[in-house]
């Protein structure tokens, strides 16, 4: 069951669930001091942010560079979807993080 919280955290305010509102200050875009809408939209309408959004302050192939030397694959270039992959599949801003590969296989990548 979702419960809103409302938490201020370095001056800003999210409305969040229950199970995510454990620590909003170690959330890194909270740390640079990122809002909401820049991930969520100024009228906080995309729940799950897509590649889309991310692409606004990353550069998918700017990542994929940055961890190619990561074996045995590099987890920003798929065969299955190239560096089309939706980050929050792996990086969730407001819980713990997960290796999306482990469903299907033991790279055992270290998320942050």
């Amino acid at each position: 069951m979702k419960i809103p919280i409302l938490l201020c955290a370095l001056a800003l305010c999210f409305s969040v669930n229950a199970n995510a509102a454990a620590d909003m200050t170690t959330n890194h875009h909270v740390q640079k001091g990122i809002p909401c809408a820049s991930c969520h939209g100024a009228d906080n309408s995309v729940s799950y942010p897509t590649i889309n959004e991310c692409k606004n302050c990353h550069d998918p192939k700017e990542v994929a560079e940055a961890t190619k030397d990561v074996k045995p694959q590099n987890p920003h270039v798929s065969p299955h979807y190239g560096n089309e992959l939706d980050c929050t599949l792996c990086h969730v801003q407001h819980g713990e993080t997960v290796n999306y590969c482990d469903q299907c296989h033991t790279y055992g990548f270290k998320v942050p």
